[in-house]
C-alpha cells in the first residue's frame, strides 16, 4: 500500500511522493498582459487543513484542467514543487505544485464529504472599510436570492459581459455582486441552475466598490465557491429555508436596489470640506446644510417606472422605454436641486426619489398635481426647519455637465446630524481648492470645480433652473447621475 504524505512533509525537489488532496478552489484561466503565458490556479487542501497552490500552464490546461474538479478528492503524485516568491506568499500558502501532463492524478472516492477548512469571511457591516481599495480584497459568505440580467459593456476598449447577483446574509442585509466574463459562464451558470434551492456561495478575493453604497465585484484572481461542502455553508442554507418568507419579501420589495446605510456608512465616517470636493473622486462625504428656496424649479419629472429615465409619455400611459427596452406605465418621480453649503463653500446637487420626497414632505404624485393646477408647493415650514439642520451627505459627480458648465453632483444618501454641535470627523481640513479650468482666468477669487466660496456677496451656487427652460430630468439608473432630457415645460407656478 502506498504511503501518503501530508502536504507539510512535501518539499521542493522531493521525488516519489503521493498526497491525498481536495480541490478547494479552481480559478479562471488568466493571461498576463505582458506575456503570452496562460495559467490556471487551484488551491488544494489536505486532511490536516494544510494548503498549497496548484498551477497549470499553457498547453497543459486543456489536458489537465478538466481532470481536477472543485470539491473532489484526488491522489496527486510527483508534481513539481517550488516555493512561492515571498511577496506572493500568504499565511496559509507558501508552496506551489506545477501540474503537467506527466503528473499522476487519481480520483479518490470516500465517505468524507466535508472540506477541513475554515474561511475568514468579512461581515457585510464591515465591507465599507475596504471600499475602492485596490490593494485589498475580501471573502464573503452569503445566500444568492436573485440573478439580474446580463449586460455587455465596453471597458478598456474591449467588450465585457457583466451579470449581477443579489446576496443576503443572516441579518437580512443585501449586497449586489457583479460577476464578469468567465465567472458568468462557469460559476454563474452553477448558481442559476441552483436558484430554486438557495445556493450558498463563498466569494473569495473580491473587490468592494462604491456603487449605490457598497457593492462587490469579481477580480482576475477571485474565486466563487458554489455550495461549498463546509459546515458554515450548510448552516446558512438551512437558515435560508427556515426564513424563506423574509427572503421572498426582500425580492418583492426590491430592497436591494436601495442605499443601505447600515453597511455603507462607516462608524467613523470622515467628511471632506466642500471647498475641497474633487469631481475626479467617485464619491465624497460632506457635512452640509441644505438650501433650495432660491432655486426656481419643478420638483418632479415623468419617468419610466423601471429605469427612472425621463419620458414624454403621459402619466399612466404604458410605453416602450428607449432605455430599458421594456413596456411600463409612465410615473412622476420627485427630483430637485439643492445647494449644499458649509463654512468653506457651496455646491449644487440633485436629489431623487424617496429621499427627495421625504425632504419635501410631498410625494411625486402630489407634487405633479400642484404643478398642473399652478399651485405653488407650501414649503415655508420645510425651508425654515432646514435653516437649523446639518446633514451628513454622500454625493457623487455627474459625468455630463449642463447649462452653466458648473460641475454638478447627485445625492446618493443623506442623514441628519442629530447634534449639530457634534463635528463629524473631517479630512482635508486645510482649504486646498481644486481649481476649475473654467474659473482660472478670474483673479478676484478661486472657486473649486462646481464650488462657490462663501465669501461671495451671493452665497449660492448660481445654478438657476426656471420652468420655462427645457429641464425634464432623468436619473441614470446605473450610476445615479442626473441628466437633462430635452422636453419643455408648458406651465409655471404662480409666484408672489
Amino acid at each position: 500500500m502506498e504511503k501518503l504524505l501530508a502536504m507539510k512533509e512535501i518539499v521542493p525537489e522531493m521525488q516519489s511522493w503521493t498526497c491525498k488532496i481536495t480541490v478547494q478552489e479552481k480559478q479562471q484561466i488568466t493571461q498576463s498582459m505582458s506575456t503570452p503565458t496562460k495559467k490556471q490556479k487551484f488551491i488544494f487542501v489536505d486532511t490536516e487543513g494544510s494548503k498549497v497552490e496548484g498551477i497549470i500552464f499553457n498547453n497543459d490546461i486543456p489536458r489537465m484542467s478538466s481532470i481536477l474538479q472543485i470539491y473532489k478528492k484526488y491522489k496527486i503524485s510527483n508534481a513539481e514543487v517550488r516555493p512561492i516568491l515571498p511577496k506572493y506568499q500568504t499565511a496559509e500558502i507558501t508552496h506551489q505544485w506545477t501540474i503537467t501532463s506527466r503528473t499522476v492524478i487519481e480520483e479518490v472516492f470516500d465517505d468524507e464529504d466535508m472540506m477541513p477548512v475554515k474561511f475568514n469571511c468579512t461581515k457585510f457591516r464591515d465591507l465599507a472599510q475596504y471600499m475602492d481599495d485596490k490593494a485589498k480584497s475580501v471573502d464573503v459568505l452569503a445566500i444568492v436570492i436573485e440573478t439580474l440580467e446580463k449586460k455587455t459593456i465596453t471597458t478598456n476598449y474591449r467588450e465585457s459581459v457583466v451579470q449581477k447577483f443579489v446576496l443576503v446574509n443572516e441579518e437580512l442585509q443585501t449586497v449586489v455582486l457583479s460577476m464578469w466574463d468567465d465567472f458568468i459562464k462557469n460559476e454563474g451558470e452553477q448558481i442559476i441552475s441552483a436558484m430554486n434551492n438557495y445556493p450558498v456561495i463563498i466569494a473569495r478575493r473580491i473587490k468592494v466598490n462604491n456603487y449605490n453604497g457598497v457593492s462587490l465585484s469579481t477580480w482576475f484572481d477571485s474565486a466563487i465557491l458554489v455550495n461549498p461542502p463546509i459546515q458554515e455553508a450548510r448552516e446558512l442554507k438551512n437558515w435560508a429555508m427556515r426564513n424563506s418568507k423574509e427572503l421572498t419579501l426582500i425580492l418583492e420589495q426590491k430592497t436591494y436596489t436601495r442605499y443601505n446605510p447600515e453597511i455603507s456608512l462607516k462608524p467613523d465616517q470622515k467628511t471632506t470640506l466642500i471647498c475641497n470636493v474633487n469631481p475626479s473622486h467617485k464619491s465624497t462625504w460632506v457635512k452640509a446644510q441644505f438650501t433650495f428656496q432660491h432655486i426656481f424649479q419643478k420638483y418632479w419629472y415623468m419617468s419610466c417606472k423601471k429605469c427612472y429615465r425621463g419620458t414624454a409619455a403621459a402619466h399612466g400611459v404604458i410605453f416602450s422605454c428607449n432605455t430599458c427596452k421594456e413596456k411600463h406605465p409612465a410615473e412622476p418621480r420627485c427630483r430637485f436641486d439643492m445647494d449644499l453649503r458649509d463654512h468653506t463653500g457651496v455646491i449644487t446637487a440633485s436629489i431623487f426619489g424617496e429621499q427627495a420626497e421625504q425632504l419635501l414632505t410631498f410625494n411625486a404624485l402630489e407634487i405633479m398635481e400642484h404643478f398642473k393646477q399652478n399651485i405653488e408647493l407650501p414649503l415655508e415650514t420645510v425651508h425654515k426647519e432646514l435653516e437649523l439642520k446639518w446633514f451628513l451627505v454622500h454625493i457623487k459627480p455627474v459625468q455630463t455637465q449642463v447649462a452653466d458648465t458648473k460641475q454638478r453632483y447627485t445625492i446618493i444618501y443623506y442623514s441628519e446630524v442629530v447634534d449639530a454641535a457634534t463635528q463629524v470627523s473631517s479630512v482635508n481640513e486645510s482649504i486646498v481648492p481644486f481649481v476649475s479650468v473654467h474659473d482660472q482666468d478670474d483673479s478676484s477669487h478661486i472657486t473649486t470645480s462646481g464650488t462657490v466660496t462663501v465669501e461671495e456677496n451671493n452665497p449660492t451656487s448660481k445654478v438657476r433652473l426656471s420652468l420655462n427652460q427645457k429641464f425634464d430630468q432623468a436619473e441614470e439608473p446605473e450610476n445615479n447621475a442626473s441628466q437633462l432630457e430635452g422636453t419643455s415645460c408648458s406651465k409655471k407656478p404662480k409666484l408672489n
